[in-house]
């Protein structure tokens, strides 16, 4: 979630981030939002339809490793200093964050203890949402690696890298279980899920789709949208043969398709982004609140989950008059400028005591 980009922010990827960090708090809401689908009638419209939303949902999180895999890849920098400015820096936020949110979810409960939030911090998350920062920093320790396989590789085997992604993650693993119902899985030491985990995988197409990839034409944004489509097309319907098979129909079960072809979907969206903001003027004005909401969305997404559960009543409230499926949007929009207003004062906050230091 790096916020840098050399003295001048670049204003497509702080539009990435912004849509990355609604996709997330949106992945947040449950039955309410994300899998709406299951309270829907199987096979129906609002079925269908609402489960469109819940598989796309899923792409904030590999932009946000996409835009760090742009802005980190091609810097210099030693070992030492991304363990020291880098790693040290997440792995206290971390700290720090999962701490807040401990005490305020369990200080009224029996088994609050130090010992219980040193065991959960280091086998598990204190809340959920925190396992991007874990999987962050695993990114953060292989950086130094990964920037030599970035600046040495060519277009063909970036190419070839997300076909390896594509096989592996999505093509064999959706066979294999349609045509064995399930029964079947390929001999894991066959897969090369060191290049096409989320942790190297994104950050290595963010680099090249941010950085080596010199313009984004029109047709590659089609050809990108027909594919993310069609990726879409084949999560649906493999995760309904699923519910079919199994009868289950919770969060964690319906989310099983969800990551094997998530790559098209979100090379498509940082493309087209790209495409219609690289180049676009904006009003001074305008162009301010949106790097200014960029910049604040690592903040946004360290606090959503407490202002998510803290305002839920608005949504409640809200459902009453509308239908749940504008409501949760509309929430969501809510929950997000809430807690960029709270970042952005914080931040101001901050700057003011600096100044007066100095």
């Amino acid at each position: 979630m790096d916020t840098k980009a050399g003295k001048k922010k670049i204003l497509y990827v702080e539009i990435i981030r912004i849509a990355a960090i609604l996709f997330v708090i949106f992945n947040h809401t449950k039955q309410q939002g994300f899998v709406m689908f299951t309270l829907c009638e199987k096979g129906s419209f609002p079925y269908w339809f609402n489960m469109f939303f819940s598989v796309i949902t899923g792409i904030g999180v590999p932009l946000f490793f996409m835009i760090s895999g742009m802005l980190l890849l091609g810097r210099e920098e030693t070992i030492g200093y991304v363990w020291k400015k880098r790693i040290l820096k997440i792995a206290v936020i971390l700290f720090v964050f999962s701490l807040i949110n401990y005490v305020l979810k369990n200080s009224y409960q029996p088994g609050f203890s130090v010992k219980d939030f040193f065991k959960q911090i280091y086998s598990g998350e204190v809340i959920v949402p925190y396992w991007f920062l874990y999987s962050y920093i695993s990114f953060l320790i292989a950086l130094p690696l990964i920037r030599r396989m970035a600046r040495n590789m060519t277009d063909k085997e970036f190419c070839y890298l997300i076909g390896l992604q594509i096989a592996f993650n999505g093509l064999i693993f959706i066979l294999q279980y349609r045509l064995s119902g399930g029964t079947l899985e390929l001999n894991s030491k066959l897969s090369p899920y060191t290049l096409v985990n989320d942790v190297v995988f994104y950050p290595l197409i963010g680099y090249y789709l941010g950085n080596k990839l010199k313009n984004v034409t029109g047709k590659m944004c089609i050809y990108s949208g027909l594919l993310a489509l069609a990726s879409v097309a084949v999560t649906m319907y493999m995760t309904d043969y699923r519910i079919s098979l199994t009868g289950e129909m919770d969060e964690s079960s319906v989310g099983f398709f969800y990551g094997s072809m998530r790559s098209l979907q979100v090379i498509f969206v940082f493309l087209i982004i790209r495409k219609l903001f690289e180049d676009r003027k904006m009003p001074a004005k305008l162009e301010k609140v949106i790097v200014n909401m960029g910049s604040c969305v690592f903040g946004i997404y360290l606090i959503e989950d407490i202002f998510r559960d803290g305002f839920y009543f608005i949504y409640e409230a809200m459902r009453t008059g509308i239908t749940g499926f504008i409501a949760i949007r509309i929430y969501v929009v809510f929950i997000f400028l809430v807690c960029w207003l709270v970042v952005a004062l914080f931040r101001l906050a901050l700057g003011l005591l600096y100044r007066l230091k100095g």
